[in-house]
């Protein structure tokens, strides 16, 4: 029998999504879920985080924030 694993957050932020690409690429079968309305990840202040919807792909997040300002997050600009 193969486990599911589910990923949960209230905004399924940071941490959930590290931990989904942890095990993801373990080879475990990771689903992410939250709680909230929306994913919400930092954005250039505290009152202008980075929102998108649930069903929202990774890579598109990743792809838009590493396009968006590649000083604010010069990690995704080295990947």
């Amino acid at each position: 029998m193969r486990f599911r694993y589910a990923m949960v957050c209230s905004s399924n932020q940071k941490r959930s999504m590290e931990a989904h690409v942890l095990l993801n690429r373990q080879g475990l079968d990771v689903a992410s879920y939250g709680t909230g309305s929306h994913v919400k990840l930092p954005g250039p202040s505290a009152r202008e985080p980075n929102v998108y919807g649930f069903g929202t792909p990774y890579k598109h997040m990743f792809d838009e924030l590493r396009r968006k300002d590649p000083e604010l997050y010069p990690i995704l600009s080295s990947l």
